[in-house]
């Protein structure tokens, strides 16, 4: 470890590849084939079709066939925190307070990742039925399906210009929805599983290509510039814009975080808790801070580099992270719990599952205790 409690860092910096202008594909846009080498056919632009709306389902607690395994968490619009269930077709909600409701997601389907939009509702990708979602408040549904089969969408975001960008897994693309429904794709310029997605500070997006190997900075017209990770088998995933006006991602190959600044500059941290970093979300700190599932830890990496961390009890695998609307981090566990971690290290973990009452889900089903950072 070095002095002041950072865990090797190592600083290079990284040279961009400007790959040229790229195509925007709109929603009516058909493609000539699908593959990464072939150029798209681009076809006058039709009116994108209406959002198929689905009824709204009763906000009610899951069969005994479907339990929770709570996956992804975002802080939503309304003080609350959302979270998707991704083996049970559910997306949950669960206040600050510990209050759970869950919400059916109709037709099927399996919601993976998803954020707050600019119209007070919930956005969520869908690849196994290759759609975008929308879920608001009250639990009306509405779906937009992606022109290009099997274009695995996962991670989303609110970013530039009041809309939700995607990544696009399986087909190499980014995508950008606007609150309307309307559907916009860049093609990246070669095959890297797009995984994780930015709004950086400068008004431009950051992606991490988990097999490139890269980091892309994409203005939101469309405009790529690449920049190759120095070393093989990085892959980068998880990707946020800190406070520090840095760019900061998990890279799962060496079990590391990387931070990187708008113009290349590289620098590498090592965890004090050994395990794939599964999620990192910037705190209310403004920090870093970074779930390690299998040392059952929660890391925080200040924006110099210096890091500690939260060791949880045996039997929490801490997941997916954000940051909350009390000033505290929340987290899915996958056996069914939600976990929320002050800055000071006490943890609270409560069901993923609806209560048949307020004192139920405020009470006997929350577990408290601290923890020690080291």
């Amino acid at each position: 470890m070095d002095q002041g409690g950072r865990f090797g860092g190592r600083r290079v910096r990284l040279r961009s590849r400007w790959r040229g202008s790229h195509v925007a594909i709109a929603i009516a846009v058909v493609l000539a084939g699908c593959g990464a080498r072939q150029k798209p056919l681009a076809l006058p632009p039709m009116a994108p079709p209406a959002i198929p709306v689905a009824p709204a389902p009763r906000a009610e607690a899951p069969n005994a066939a479907a339990m929770p395994a709570p996956f992804a968490i975002t802080r939503g619009f309304d003080a609350s925190l959302w979270f998707t269930e991704f083996h049970a077709n559910r997306i949950g909600r669960i206040s600050t307070a510990g209050e759970v409701a869950t919400f059916e997601i109709t037709s099927g389907g399996l919601p993976e990742r998803l954020a707050a939009g600019p119209d007070e509702a919930i956005w969520f990708t869908d690849p196994a039925r290759n759609r975008i979602g929308r879920l608001d408040p009250g639990g009306a549904q509405a779906f937009i399906p992606l022109r290009n089969g099997d274009s695995g969408p996962a991670t989303i975001i609110s970013g530039p210009g009041g809309d939700l960008w995607f990544t696009e897994h399986a087909s190499n693309r980014i995508g950008r929805v606007t609150p309307l429904g309307t559907v916009t794709e860049f093609a990246l310029p070669k095959a890297g599983g797009p995984a994780g997605i930015a709004a950086g500070a400068d008004g431009n997006l950051y992606i991490a290509e988990n097999s490139g190997n890269r980091i892309d900075r994409m203005s939101p017209a469309g405009r790529i510039e690449e920049y190759e990770l120095p070393h093989p088998d990085t892959r980068p995933n998880d990707i946020v814009a800190g406070a520090d006006g840095n760019l900061w991602f998990t890279e799962l190959g060496p079990q590391r975080v990387g931070r990187m600044s708008p113009d290349g500059d590289l620098t590498e941290f090592k965890l004090p808790a050994a395990g794939l970093p599964m999620s990192l979300a910037v705190g209310p700190d403004g920090n870093i801070w970074v779930t390690v599932a299998a040392a059952h830890a929660v890391c925080k990496i200040d924006p110099d580099g210096a890091a500690s961390a939260f060791f949880l009890p045996d039997n929490v695998y801490p997941s997916f992270i954000s940051s909350g609307p009390d000033n505290n981090l929340w987290f899915t566990e996958p056996d069914g719990r939600i976990g929320r971690l002050t800055l000071a290290g006490r943890l609270t973990q409560f069901s993923a599952s609806p209560a048949n009452d307020a004192a139920d889900a405020t009470g006997a089903r929350k577990h408290e205790l601290l923890i020690a950072p080291h």
